[in-house]
């Protein structure tokens, strides 16, 4: 396995607290429908389309373990407990990886370009991996907190409203369509950076 680059700790670092700070900033605009907008997701993913599966990866983990951490009381359930589960903590912490590498992945098999299928594509995919995510989610809050929740019962509240007005699974649409409307935008803007090559760089061969 070979060694970080600079230019990948550097993006690492970058694009991890530009993740963090766009979810604490989002949390407390949207306090009203928490879990329902976010871009934390589409941004991990678009990091790893662009610098490619170590830099996506990494800020996935990050990311996603720092908000989990420190949660605002509406953020995440785990806040309601007031603690959270070193169980919970590393489920979260794959499922960020996932949308990283995810998006590496896609970048092998989908061509950045202005079209109209090179939206769709992101907004399918952006549906299967929050699909993924809110069902695995729901999973490991009742691996973590078995007292609370069966893993069957955790399942079905994702598609059931239970504290909220609207059930979990409405996060995965919402974020199909944010896929659809922000990747191919920042996508297209890190490919047209000064330093195009930044992109191939970020990832050794």
């Amino acid at each position: 396995m070979s060694k970080l680059t600079t230019r990948q700790i550097s993006l690492i670092a970058l694009m991890s607290a530009t993740t963090i700070v766009m979810a604490y900033s989002k949390g407390l605009a949207m306090v009203a429908f928490p879990g329902l907008f976010e871009f934390m997701t589409v941004l991990i993913f678009v990091t790893g389309y662009s610098f490619g599966h170590v830099v996506g990866g990494a800020v996935g983990i990050i990311s996603l373990t720092i908000y989990m951490l420190i949660p605002f009381p509406f953020a995440h359930p785990a806040a309601w407990l007031f603690t959270t589960s070193p169980i919970l903590l590393v489920v979260m912490a794959v499922l960020g990886g996932m949308f990283g590498v995810a998006g590496w992945a896609t970048s092998k098999f989908l061509m950045a370009r202005k079209s109209l299928r090179f939206t769709l594509s992101l907004g399918v995919i952006g549906l299967i991996l929050t699909f993924i995510y809110d069902v695995g989610s729901s999973i490991g809050f009742a691996l973590a907190y078995p007292a609370f929740t069966t893993i069957w019962q955790a399942v079905v509240y994702t598609f059931v409203p239970l504290y909220l007005p609207y059930p979990p699974i409405i996060h995965t649409v919402t974020n199909a369509i944010i896929f659809a409307a922000v990747a191919p935008i920042l996508i297209t803007v890190i490919a047209q950076l000064p330093d195009p090559s930044i992109v191939k760089k970020a990832e050794p061969e």
